[in-house]
């Protein structure tokens, strides 16, 4: 088997779908507020960001957010706009701000989790993680976040019970990101040196249409 680096850098490099950067919007159109301008706004910018101009859906959001202080939703998906930027202080400020306005809300803290794993700060992101928890323990993307950060952190079995955790919720509410959880476990498995288990998930990630990094089947196929 490869030594415990090469594995680790294997995980370090593995392909975007497993990071949540790349696939969370924070809520959906439609979202409740009493302004028909801010609304108006706000899915403008949710459109922008799904044909990544991230700058006019920023200047759509800031309309929105004047038209209504405290509509969370838009402070929410202005930090993703940011975030793809790769603006990070400017998008921790929404979050934060979002997380203020709203503390009972995970999004904002998932989303401060995330800011906080592309800086390199795993720690912080696995704290965050917990934070989200702490108040819903059924949010998939929560878990899904922290058994990553356990990964980072060579927590390898706190890694796997939530990597487990997170493909019994996303099996019961049939989650488009199925494939992402199996190629999750497929490298969590394929470190704690489970073959059988490791190629299992594999199969299953390539079944649901995951692209599998050369550098894990490779790695497969040495131990």
């Amino acid at each position: 088997m490869k030594g415990w680096l090469s594995i680790f850098m294997i995980i370090l490099n593995a392909p975007v779908c497993f990071c949540q950067n790349g696939r969370i919007i924070g809520n959906e159109l439609y979202a409740p507020t009493k302004s028909e301008k801010a609304r108006g706004y706000y899915n403008a910018g949710h459109r922008y960001i799904e044909e990544k101009n991230f700058g006019k859906a920023i200047e759509n959001f800031r309309l929105s957010i004047t038209a209504d202080t405290n509509y969370i939703d838009a402070y929410d998906n202005m930090g993703i706009a940011f975030r793809q930027l790769n603006m990070l202080d400017s998008a921790e400020h929404c979050y934060l701000v979002s997380r203020r306005k709203y503390p009972k809300g995970t999004v904002a803290i998932r989303n401060l989790a995330i800011v906080e794993d592309l800086r390199g700060n795993y720690k912080k992101a696995y704290d965050y993680y917990k934070q989200a928890l702490a108040i819903d323990n059924k949010d998939p993307e929560a878990y899904y976040g922290l058994s990553r950060e356990c990964l980072y952190l060579k927590q390898y079995p706190e890694a796997l019970e939530n990597g487990n955790m997170v493909e019994k919720l996303y099996k019961q509410m049939n989650s488009p990101y199925m494939g992402d959880c199996y190629y999750n476990l497929c490298i969590i498995h394929l470190i704690m040196n489970n073959k059988a288990l490791s190629k299992s998930y594999m199969e299953l990630a390539q079944k649901a249409g995951v692209k599998i990094d050369q550098a894990i089947s490779d790695a497969l196929k040495q131990q």
